[in-house]
């Protein structure tokens, strides 16, 4: 007797080996059989026939860590067949923290707060309290690091007994479940670290044979210091490297993509362990916040918003030495749009060009308005731009090491996170990657295309019971009709859910089953060790 029985679907295993016909139980959370199974019994049969079954897709890359607090029901990912989100990206964790730093944390992504911890072990305990829709794997984020070891204004280098301080809570962190250790060297307070300090918390990571992830320094004119310096890490520390969001940004040359391809297969022939992530989107993201210079970090909320009220304060923080984007520097204004800003706007979706125009301002000044608006919560004002080429990231698809990501954080359109936004795709990246680019533009098999969800992630991670369809694995499982597989996100009503999705299983339990959403949470909070 299965609690699942899967019938006659076409079973794409996430080995990238060819599609076949067959049928899948399911007993007690585990794939137990995936012979011919005609005449079992179970507590449920699914009939696949026509649909594409596969294992769970996993998220390499998301920023969850808040939105799963305030919201476990992980509504935009399942509903996308995603069973696993790796949180603690870009250097940003909700642990170790103080508790000044917790509540700022979640002020950040403009969600309450929640729970009370300090250490790592706490905050996964918290999780696993909140019940997640889908299995968690957590990440130490370099700033946190930086944050509780320097305090929450540092734009400068750390000492050699902050970088002690940092390691300590490292190390605590890896001991406690994370799987390895993030940063976010284009952002406050990343952007201020040296090589040295990166590479001695490495060596930490190294140790526990963990996962470092990193969005390198810059992805533009600089292309090649930036991903050069995460390899040049990954060798001092003899650490396991996974570079984020690999795509090259708006300002780079022509050949940067092919360089960095070209610099990670050199890195492999080495004997690296590198590997890497890319958005199947032109569409970046980031905060509003983010497009000032460091220096403004060092400012107390109120001293920011008073410096943002006088044309002087303006002109200072327009000069950023070093910029997120090359857009704003440019004021290729067009090409950047409001994506979100917390208690809704009716600029939402306009380019900053059409904001500035129907305010009879300039680009920056429009941007600056925004900020000052927002008032306390101007750290949640988030913007998208056409950053990215399509032949990037069509590039970087054909390399076999090369993971899919969203790049956002778990939404919903109704309950706390209603209107909210992380990136354009939130609610479709899924369905962008398997409806254009695999069955539209044929870029990858289907089969290759499922790996770089599923199986490709879970070696990554290094999640050995997750990523495949096979006896014994856990039973995570994606179940879609591939021909009406279809992406919904548009400017003006992005948070619109994608079609095609028919089931998706947690653990052995149906968390979404023929279009519709089940009361039942099986997520898990995994822990390394």
């Amino acid at each position: 007797m299965f609690n699942i029985l899967i019938k006659g679907g076409k079973i794409v295993d996430g080995s990238g080996q060819p599609e076949y016909i067959g049928d899948i139980g399911i007993k007690n959370g585990q794939i137990t059989s995936m012979d011919n199974l005609e005449g079992a019994d179970a507590e449920q049969v699914i009939d696949a026939a026509g649909l594409v079954v596969t294992p769970g897709f996993i998220d390499i890359h998301t920023h969850s860590d808040a939105s799963l607090f305030a919201d476990p029901r992980s509504e935009s990912q399942i509903r996308q067949g995603v069973t696993t989100e790796v949180i603690g990206q870009c250097g940003f964790s909700l642990a170790p923290c103080t508790d000044e730093s917790r509540k700022s944390g979640f002020g950040q992504f403009g969600v309450p707060g929640a729970g009370e911890w300090n250490t790592y072990g706490e905050m996964l305990q918290e999780m696993d309290d909140i019940k997640p829709a889908t299995n968690v794997v957590g990440m130490v984020g370099h700033g946190a690091l930086r944050e509780i070891a320097m305090g929450p204004q540092a734009p400068r280098p750390a000492t050699e007994e902050e970088v002690a301080e940092m390691k300590k809570w490292l190390d605590q962190s890896l001991e406690e479940g994370a799987f390895g250790m993030t940063t976010g060297l284009e952002y406050h307070p990343g952007k201020m670290a040296v090589h040295d300090e990166i590479t001695e918390l490495c060596r930490s990571v190294a140790k526990v044979d963990g996962l470092y992830s990193t969005h390198s320094r810059n992805r533009d004119k600089r292309y090649f210091t930036g991903f050069g310096e995460a390899l040049d890490v990954a060798r001092d520390a003899g650490v396991r490297l996974q570079i984020s969001h690999i795509n090259p940004k708006y300002g780079r040359p022509e050949h940067a993509m092919r360089n960095t391809i070209q610099m990670i297969d050199w890195a492999q022939e080495e004997g690296l362990d590198v590997a890497m992530d890319v958005m199947v989107t032109k569409w970046a993201h980031t905060s509003a916040a983010a497009l000032l210079p460091a220096w403004s970090y060092a400012l107390s909320r109120q001293e920011l918003l008073e410096l943002l009220k006088s044309p002087e304060g303006r002109e200072r923080l327009k000069v950023n030495p070093l910029p997120t984007w090359q857009l704003p520097v440019l004021e290729k204004w067009d090409k950047v749009r409001l994506l979100d800003f917390q208690g809704g706007s009716p600029y939402i979706g306009q380019t900053i060009a059409d904001i500035a125009k129907d305010r009879n301002t300039s680009g920056w000044d429009a941007i600056f308005d925004l900020l000052l608006m927002s008032g306390e919560t101007h750290s949640s004002v988030h913007l998208t731009s056409e950053t990215f080429s399509e032949e990037d990231i069509r590039m970087v698809l054909e390399h076999p090491s090369c993971s899919v990501i969203s790049d956002t954080m778990t939404l919903a359109n109704d309950g706390i996170l209603k209107g909210r936004q992380m990136g354009l795709m939130g609610y479709n990246w899924a369905a962008q990657f398997l409806g254009y680019y695999l069955r539209d533009e044929k870029v990858l098999s289907l089969e290759e295309g499922i790996r770089r969800l599923t199986s490709l992630p879970a070696s990554q991670i290094g999640l050995a019971d997750r990523g495949r369809l096979a006896p014994g694995m856990s039973a995570d499982v994606t179940i879609f009709d591939n021909g009406k597989i279809k992406e919904n996100s548009s400017f003006t009503n992005p948070t619109i859910y994608a079609d095609g999705f028919e089931y998706t299983i947690v653990n052995g339990v149906l968390a979404f089953s023929q279009g519709k959403r089940t009361p039942d949470h099986a997520g898990k909070v995994l822990r390394k060790n």
